[in-house]
């Protein structure tokens, strides 16, 4: 799954996970296993960790320092590998913050 190229709010964030399931992906029910329509190659799941974004641009790291948590999301290895962890999918997302109710 491609990384969102500027800061998506959580709903998006799902939106395109899910898009990239329905649309790049063949599901295998009997196996339970789905493949990279472009490659053929099994889909893996990883994680984004997913910090909050201040107006500012800075991250909002959270009360403990590690902002939001993991997403798990769904990955080609051929087509987007891991990168800079060894063998990891742990990339770091911007998630906007929902506006406040008035």
């Amino acid at each position: 799954m491609k990384i969102p190229a500027r800061a998506v709010t959580i709903v998006e964030l799902r939106h395109l996970i899910a898009a990239f399931v329905d649309d790049e992906c063949d599901k295998d029910e009997r196996s339970r296993r789905m493949t990279h329509k472009k490659c053929g190659r099994l889909i893996r799941t990883g994680y984004f960790n997913l910090f909050y974004v201040n107006d500012d641009g800075s991250l909002d790291p959270g009360i403990d320092g590690f902002g939001i948590g993991p997403q798990q999301v769904p990955y080609c290895e051929k087509c987007d590998p891991p990168d800079g962890f060894n063998h990891a999918y742990a990339r770091r997302i911007l998630i906007k913050h929902d506006p406040q109710p008035a």
